[in-house]
């Protein structure tokens, strides 16, 4: 019988612009002993971006204020309590404070750019969008609010203007591996693998700890049709992340394409076990088993799937075949004609239900499948025998 597998036909591509944002600051600004400012809110406004670099961000926070209660219009402490607000996700009170940075010093690009990147974490694309723009009009070269600026336009739909805004982020630091990963997620999510490739591998390269940009890297290895280098990639994510289950999943997939179907199985049962309602992983699982010809474990699949995603032909079709595999007609018969009451179209199944019913000596209806089966694909013409 006829098997068919929709699982991971395409693999989702793992966008990684918010991860890429959280990075997108400037660099903090070292404590600069202005003339008007004390020794004592420089020396708290060191302390605090000791503290940042620490990621002591609530001790930071209080560092951050207590030089401003000395020095109300730091300029620097107000910039950087700023980046340590967005850290502890209080963007409203990082937005208030990066406004007054600016109304001090609207000459300055970092806090328009750290504006924006608050501004995104709320949603607020657009106006996101619109602060990285002034900070990009301060400072031509800043590669940091490019690439907020192409998160900002990507959230928006604007997709060219996004690749574009990553592109020039890249042109001023070669070296920006958020950029570089957010230009290959962008690329990527518009079928262009090829192009994504370069970016990815080099973000890869930069950022090695950065599980989105590794995921990319595999799924535009996959989808260049770069098999067994995609295997590579899901195994490092895998080996990185024992605990994820999508990389088991895809690496399942990657096997099962490659007909190595035993480490497939073992693929897709390593994702399971780590999360059980995944419908999809199981009926690949169920398909996998079947190509080994273990029909009894490919039915307790199908079952299981069954009961998670009761709508799909798919499904139905595919644990119709296995049943038929094992001689059990007549249940067989039930998953066919599910199949056909739920997708109508899906000309193998009805040509399945017609053999299945002359196992089961109904050739009266079982003609009558094969001639919708070949309305449906004239390629299905009745069994001679």
């Amino acid at each position: 019988m006829r098997a068919s597998i929709k699982v991971f036909g395409r693999c989702t591509v793992a966008l990684t612009i918010g991860l890429a944002l959280v990075c997108l600051g400037s660099p903090f600004f070292s404590a600069d002993c202005a003339s008007e400012s004390s020794h004592d809110a420089a020396s708290l406004n060191q302390r605090g971006l000791d503290l940042l670099h620490k990621k002591d961000y609530e001790q930071a926070i209080t560092s951050f204020r207590e030089a401003l209660r000395i020095q109300p219009e730091y300029w620097d402490a107000l910039d950087n309590l700023g980046k340590a607000l967005e850290a502890v996700g209080k963007d409203a009170e990082a937005i208030a404070d990066l406004d007054k940075a600016i109304a001090i010093a609207p000459e300055k690009a970092a806090a328009y750019a750290d504006k924006g990147m608050a501004l995104f974490h709320e949603r607020k694309y657009e106006e996101a969008a619109a602060s990285y723009r002034q900070a990009i009009e301060h400072h031509k070269d800043f590669s940091e609010a490019q690439n907020g600026l192409g998160a900002s336009l990507l959230q928006l739909g604007k997709k060219d203007e996004a690749i574009a805004a990553f592109r020039s982020s890249i042109i001023s630091n070669p070296r920006n591996a958020d950029a570089l990963g957010n230009l290959g997620a962008a690329l990527l999510a518009e079928d262009r693998a090829a192009e994504a490739l370069p970016f990815l591998r080099k973000a890869y390269s930069l950022r090695s700890d950065w599980p989105d940009v590794l995921e990319n890297y595999a799924a535009a290895l996959d989808q260049d049709g770069q098999t067994n280098e995609a295997i590579a990639a899901y195994n490092k994510l895998a080996g990185k992340h024992p605990d994820q289950p999508a990389p088991w999943a895809h690496l399942g997939y990657l096997y099962y394409k490659s007909k190595r179907y035993n480490q497939a199985v073992s693929a897709f049962e390593k994702s399971l076990a780590l999360k059980q309602d995944q419908p999809d992983v199981l009926l690949a699982l169920g398909v996998a088993q079947a190509d080994q010809g273990k029909f009894d474990d490919a039915i307790r699949s199908y079952e299981k799937c069954v009961v998670l995603k009761p709508d799909d032909a798919n499904v139905r079709f595919n644990y119709g075949n296995a049943l038929f595999n094992t001689g059990k007609y007549q249940d067989s018969a039930t998953q066919y004609r599910e199949a056909v009451r739920l997708n109508p179209s899906l000309a193998h199944a009805h040509y399945n239900l017609g053999v299945t019913l002359l196992r089961l000596s109904d050739g009266k209806s079982a003609q009558s499948e094969f001639a919708e089966a070949h309305r449906l694909d004239p390629s299905l013409n009745p069994p001679t025998k």
